[in-house]
């Protein structure tokens, strides 16, 4: 085998592999074996995409240009298609998203490829080949700068999407997948029309070369394009979230306020009637102040200052709404997550719990328990309440029965999102009129071992 024949298959499966890590490596979760099975699949593509050389020989055997160029369009298909099986094997992501990161990965790699191979190695500067470790050089130089380049203007930039662009759908995969197949024709009929119809490298064509750096440069833009008009999209569903969530802090808020003036207008009027009480009536006032202030006792206080701020809200809505709210908790166990994500956390899965009781005809049934508690190395967050009617489940979220489809079945969402955020998972199911939601996120362990170092601290 001709050692730059050899160079030019290695470079390409390589390349490529690196183009697609570029995107895929901050953006999705890795699975458990990661560099086990990540080695694997280099070792065995990398294997696989060096025997190229003998298919090349035999299909040159039939003298059939036809042949040869089918082959050879085929087999770098299939290499691609390798690629993205070793990204579903290696990290916890959706088919759309491999696709997406596939293309871009792709559109990445070839145009390096039309630049260096095409435009300087066959056109400008015939003799470079000449000397493979200064090709050798130029390639690797190259893909670095240009990936540089990739990385800090688009890849980036995936970070922050949380491990999930698109959810797998029918009209969005076949969508990518169209994408990858016009991906393919332009980038293998840029390089027909650059050959010029023949095997003979001293004629070229830079109008081939031309077409092939656009095309695959459209490509590229057009990923980004999608991928900005996503994260758009996400965030203006966010920000469309948080004003109705402060819109309901507001009322929740005036309600308390009101609440709380209403005791405080009571209190007055039995004070007042504790002065002028006989002694015989007493004991009836007294009892009626103690029941005036016995909502701020049941009020659970705990370390946990975001806690307290959750539970005092929705403690005190309870209380005007007749509704019992059970806890227990070890707020300890919360401490390794952000603010701003308890509070989304545990205010959506009460809210959704109020949501479901307050429509409870039986009072008895007005009854919610939220437990927050370790259980060896994962963290348990579990609301249980009752429900009436039939429930659909889908992929672990109720589907909402509610008009309001731009607010409602956002939060179960969200909660979901911030679960995997912390490599957790969400469950829900509907027992026996009972709705449970359970969510489990893995304790880091520099956490559970400071936990424990200043519990033994305090002994």
């Amino acid at each position: 085998m001709d050692a730059l024949n050899v160079f030019e298959e290695l470079r390409f499966i390589v390349e490529l592999l690196v183009a697609e890590q570029l995107f895929v490596w901050a953006f999705a979760k890795r699975k458990k074996n990661f560099w086990m099975k990540s080695s694997i699949g280099y070792a065995l593509l990398i294997a696989i995409a060096v025997n190229y050389l003998q298919i090349q020989s035999w299909t040159e055997a039939f003298h059939s240009s036809f042949l040869t160029k089918s082959v050879s369009v085929s087999w770098y298909i299939f290499l691609v298609i390798l690629s993205l099986i070793h990204i579903r094997m290696c990290y916890v992501i959706t088919l759309s998203d491999a696709l997406f990161m596939g293309i871009a990965g792709y559109s990445v790699q070839h145009i390096e490829y039309v630049v260096v191979n095409e435009v300087i190695a066959r056109g400008i500067w015939k003799e470079v080949t000449n000397n493979l470790w200064l090709y050798i050089l130029i390639c690797i130089v190259t893909c670095a700068l240009w990936y540089y380049l990739i990385a800090r203007i688009f890849a980036a930039k995936l970070k922050a999407c949380g491990g999930i662009l698109y959810e797998d759908s029918i009209q969005t995969v076949l969508y990518f997948l169209v994408m990858l197949v016009v991906l393919f024709f332009t980038a293998f009929l840029g390089q027909d029309i650059f050959l010029s119809g023949t095997t003979d490298y001293s004629q070229v064509n830079y109008k081939g070369a031309t077409y092939d750096f656009f095309s695959c440069t459209l490509v590229l833009v057009v990923q980004y394009s999608i991928f900005r008009i996503s994260t758009l999209n996400r965030e203006k569903e966010i920000v469309k979230q948080l004003l109705h969530e402060r819109q309901k802090q507001y009322r929740l808020s005036k309600e308390n306020i009101e609440m709380i003036n209403h005791k405080c207008h009571d209190l007055k009027h039995q004070i007042q009637a504790l002065k002028e009480a006989k002694s015989e009536e007493l004991e009836r006032y007294i009892e009626e102040v103690e029941e005036s202030i016995m909502i701020y006792d049941t009020v659970v206080k705990t370390e946990n200052e975001v806690l307290n701020t959750i539970l005092s809200e929705k403690s005190l809505y309870c209380e005007k709404h007749r509704i019992r709210l059970s806890c227990i908790v070890d707020a300890n166990q919360l401490d390794f997550m952000s603010t701003l994500d308890i509070y989304a956390l545990l205010g959506n899965a009460i809210d959704n719990a109020i949501e479901c009781v307050i429509r409870q005809r039986d009072k008895e049934k007005r009854v919610i328990s939220l437990t927050i508690s370790a259980n060896g190395s994962f963290l348990c967050i579990q609301t249980n309440n009752y429900y009436e009617g039939n429930l659909q489940i889908v992929d672990g979220i109720p589907v909402t029965t509610k008009k309001n489809w731009d607010f409602h079945g956002f939060g179960m969402k969200s909660m979901k999102h911030l679960a995997e955020k912390y490599g957790g998972t969400l469950y829900t199911s509907l027992e026996n009129g009972i709705f449970m939601l359970q969510i489990v996120i893995p304790i880091p362990a520099e956490f559970t071992r400071l936990l424990k170092e200043a519990e033994t601290g305090k002994r």
